[in-house]
């Protein structure tokens, strides 16, 4: 296998010239050597010795993405189809940028952190972590001086906070206007946690400003708990068919997992969409198309996530000054076929239940 020096001697050059051209410090370089070793370096397909740059004093080149995932005994993590799209997209992104991705997947802060300094890792991209947790995150990275990022956190008050995330709670409303729009007059909204947190708290808050707007009515009744494990989801879905399906004519689920597993449950039971019961989600991900009647959603884009967060992180590598630490993506809506016009089925006779 060749080495850095023998690539060295093969372009008249130093080993440390070599290195240069390897960790990307080339600014000063002469034109022509850095084609020259550039060439030699592509000719035999040279690979670094990661451990050697992990020790080295011009950093790792890794960037730890670290994911607090508190289901994984229920659910694998990457089966999530957002949290198996967004490490795709970072993985693409950390990997243009000449930096290697590691993926660590805990709930525990002190051991997230404590594997990204062992591996030097010159960077933290934090995903899922809720606002508690994310002042711990804060406080143990700058004790390690490690710079972090984090994608879909909402945490008041803190200058130092870097965040990459949605317009969820417009997203929210959108799709509670669009219903309203169509006549829907009694719309429950389905989320898999006790009291919503983060991302769905706050797509929840745009679903309770539209109701206001729209003046439609709401009590916390029309806030559905349908749990995260499958075998609870479907008893808990038996029972609402059973006693409150017919008072909603829309369900506005905080997901497209959900809304596309509700919606398969329906046909299990006879249950038609969108005839019986309109259904929407939210991110239009892979299950919006796959399920049928394909999803009417609320979309976001992951790989524009992805390409701020990776953006982000590096800019704090360099020690460069952020014009802005909290982005929010804009959202639109992907209208499908799920959600029944209602004004149109009442001009043809057939009123919905």
């Amino acid at each position: 296998m060749i080495t850095i020096k023998d690539i060295a001697a093969l372009a008249h050059v130093s080993p440390s010239t070599v290195s240069n051209v390897l960790h990307g410090r080339s600014h000063k370089m002469k034109d022509d050597t850095l084609r020259r070793v550039k060439k030699i370096i592509q000719e035999y397909n040279y690979i670094s010795n990661m451990s050697g740059r992990t020790l080295g004093r011009y950093g790792s080149k890794i960037i730890a993405v670290v994911m607090n995932y508190v289901r994984r005994d229920e659910l694998n993590a990457m089966q999530d189809p957002f949290l198996g799209g967004i490490i795709g997209a970072l993985e693409h992104e950390i990997r243009s940028a000449g930096f290697f991705l590691m993926l660590y997947i805990s709930a525990n802060i002190t051991e997230s952190l404590r594997m990204a300094a062992s591996w030097n890792a010159e960077g933290i991209i934090a995903i899922s972590y809720n606002e508690e947790n994310c002042r711990s995150f804060i406080e143990g990275a700058e004790n390690i001086g490690i710079p972090i990022v984090f994608i879909d956190a909402y945490f008041a008050g803190e200058r130092s906070f870097f965040n990459v995330g949605l317009q969820d709670r417009q997203g929210g409303f959108m799709m509670t206007e669009y219903l309203a729009n169509l006549g829907h007059t009694r719309i429950a909204f389905l989320g898999d946690r006790k009291a919503p947190i983060g991302v769905d708290y706050e797509r929840f808050l745009g679903y309770q400003d539209a109701l206001k707007t729209y003046h439609l009515p709401f009590s916390p009744d029309d806030y559905v708990c349908i749990s995260y494990r499958p075998l609870e989801r479907r008893e808990i879905l038996t029972q609402f068919i059973k006693e409150r399906l017919r008072t909603y004519s829309a369900l506005f689920f905080t997901s497209d997992y959900l809304a596309a597993d509700g919606i398969n449950f329906f046909n299990d039971q006879g249950i038609r969409v969108p005839e019986a019961v309109s259904v929407c989600g939210f991110d239009d991900t892979i299950f919006a198309v796959a399920v049928r009647p394909k999803l009417t959603t609320v979309r976001q884009d992951i790989a524009q996530k992805a390409f701020y967060a990776v953006q982000q992180i590096l800019a704090l590598i360099r020690k460069e000054t952020l014009k802005e630490n909290r982005i929010s993506l804009p959202v639109s809506l992907v209208i499908r076929d799920s959600v029944l016009d209602l004004w149109k089925s009442r001009e043809r006779g057939r009123i919905h239940p």
